[in-house]
């Protein structure tokens, strides 16, 4: 990839030419199918090969540089500031030419890099064409901020058996955002700038950052004192609510979800889905939200367990989950943890600190289901225990009852003969004496009923003598009120008449009214807000308009 430096104002005529726009090194480059034939963006070559040298070049190639320089413009150079050579009167030029200086600096590199330098750097950008693999290397700082970068290519006859060593050993494809150890041959051309020629790639070096991330994480969660800390859960005889992490509409989502929801469609437990992202920069902040969404509902109603799954996938993307914060949320989760992250072989850390590991999602759900059906087949089980138990106990229960029944036949058969025996003279006697009962107590109610006729009718005389007196009091007393209330209600007519209007316009007042509506005004308050009111008096009206501002009446 040929850089090109081109000013802003002239981008639209690069762009005519055919020149392309870098979005990772915000430059504008000459695309391969154009590389051959530069000629058309020679002005913009100089100034950005210049650019590329310097930044690459380290410590001890700035070195190699200089004494370079120094070489080219030393005393016994024709080439030196201000000399001249009398032999050719045409070379009175300051300075080298810019081919010379470059072939002097590629002689320079060749000088102080004679083989291939493995190299570490992470890929920024990766462009394929014809065969040929385009790289884009970078370095950068603690803070994430790029410190060098320049161009890196594989050609074609090493490309494909480099890229497929390099996948088989680490499980991952060749992609960006990789930090690799590259064989790297220094290359540098008077056209076309520094750039460095892949010969080898190391994998176990990409492997090894990772397992050191991974270590540096396992022994923090152990300073801690945490990293068994799930494992102490005992996990539950049955399930029924358990809370899933996953991917958004992942594959291995799916696979979870077929048994899944079975089982949730049966009534026999309830998933409550989580989605977070497992790969890319958002993955510990999605992760981490939908951790504490899950405790949140965990304290208003308690899930059984919680399972974070995903499908299969480049063994690299796995370092994309060994995050310390996510694990050591998960270490002090308040329920136990299973995984299915999708790899048999290999682990991340939060398969390490979980209570259960499970190579796949399906193997999870299988789990979760096998321990549901299980509990099920025991409580049927037990079931068919109780029942067999109960069948037994009702027999035994029916014999017995059998037997008694046919006890307590035969002894109250007997006993009922006896008792009846007993009792015929008994109920002779009774009757005899029930008969003598009942004649003296017909002779003491017909005593008694003539003495209640008597007492009877003596009361009901005096009863009806007072009704009688009661009658004559009340209609009296009737009378007498209904006079009153008549002089009452004569007196209140004529004090009625006597408080009309006209009554009080003879005693001297007037009233007040609104000249348009008509209404009485009552208020001083209501009298400002009308213009004009007409004052009524015994012997006429009088229209009179009020000053809104001294509130003084004019006639």
């Amino acid at each position: 990839m040929i850089f090109l430096d081109v000013p802003f104002r002239e981008k639209d005529e690069a762009k005519a030419l055919g020149a392309r726009w870098d979005g990772v090194s915000k430059k504008w480059y000459i695309p391969q199918e154009l590389s051959e034939q530069p000629e058309p963006f020679q002005r913009w070559l100089t100034n950005v090969n210049t650019i590329n040298t310097n930044q690459v070049l380290n410590h001890d190639l700035q070195q190699t540089l200089t004494q370079t320089q120094h070489h080219i413009y030393s005393e016994n150079s024709p080439l030196q500031t201000g000399a001249q050579d009398n032999s050719n009167p045409k070379k009175t030029e300051k300075g080298a030419l810019l081919s010379t200086v470059l072939r002097k600096v590629q002689q320079a590199l060749r000088q102080s890099f004679p083989g291939a330098t493995w190299v570490v750097a992470e890929i920024a950008n990766l462009n394929n064409s014809r065969g040929h693999l385009y790289l884009e290397l970078t370095e950068n700082n603690e803070q994430g901020q790029s410190i060098a970068s320049c161009r890196a290519m594989i050609w074609q006859s090493q490309a494909q058996r480099l890229l497929q060593r390099f996948e088989t050993e680490t499980g991952s494809p060749f992609s960006i955002g990789q930090k690799v150890l590259l064989l790297t041959e220094i290359s540098f051309h008077e056209k076309y700038g520094f750039s460095m020629v892949v010969q080898d790639i190391d994998p176990s070096y990409t492997l090894g950052e990772l397992e050191l991330n991974l270590s540096n994480i396992r022994k923090q969660l152990i300073t801690d004192g945490i990293y068994q800390q799930n494992k102490q859960f005992t996990l539950p005889s049955d399930f029924f609510r358990v809370a899933v992490i996953a991917p958004p509409k992942a594959a291995g989502l799916g696979d979870f979800r077929a048994d899944a929801d079975n089982l949730q469609a049966a009534g026999l437990c309830d998933f409550k889905y989580f989605y977070s992202t497992f790969q890319g920069d958002s993955v510990e902040n999605e992760m981490l939200s939908a951790i504490e969404a899950i405790h949140a509902l965990h304290h208003s109603q308690a899930f059984d367990a919680l399972v974070i799954i995903r499908g299969g996938g480049a063994k690299l993307d796995l370092n994309m989950l060994n995050l310390y914060s996510v694990a050591k949320q998960l270490c002090m989760a308040q329920l136990p943890v299973l995984t299915g992250i999708g790899h048999e072989r290999d682990s991340t850390i939060l398969d390490e600190i979980s209570n259960h590991r499970f190579d796949t999602p399906s193997k999870v759900i299988a789990f979760i289901r096998h321990e549901i059906f299980q509990r099920a087949q025991q409580a049927k089980s037990d079931w068919q225990k109780i029942e067999h138990s109960s069948r037994l106990m009702v027999q035994y229960l029916e014999q017995d009852l059998s037997q008694l029944n046919q006890e307590i036949t035969h002894n109250s058969q007997g006993a009922i003969y006896r008792w009846k025996q007993a009792m015929e003279p008994l109920q002779f006697q009774i009757q005899r004496l029930s008969e003598n009962r009942i004649q003296s107590a017909l002779v003491s109610i017909n005593e008694l009923r003539q003495t209640i006729d008597v007492q009877l009718k003596s009361s009901l005389k005096m009863i009806k003598a007072n009704l009688d007196l009661y009658q004559h009091t009340t209609e009296k007393e009737s009378k007498r009120v209904l006079e009153t209330k008549h002089q009452q209600i004569i007196q209140w007519i004529a004090l009625v008449l006597s408080s009309g209007p006209k009554t009080q316009l003879n005693r001297g007042f007037n009233i007040a009214k609104n000249a348009i509506t008509g209404k009485p005004v009552t208020t001083a308050n209501q009298a400002l807000k009308t213009k004009s009111i007409q004052l009524e008096f015994v012997d006429g009206k009088v229209l009179a308009e009020i000053d809104q501002a001294t509130g003084i009446l004019i006639e």
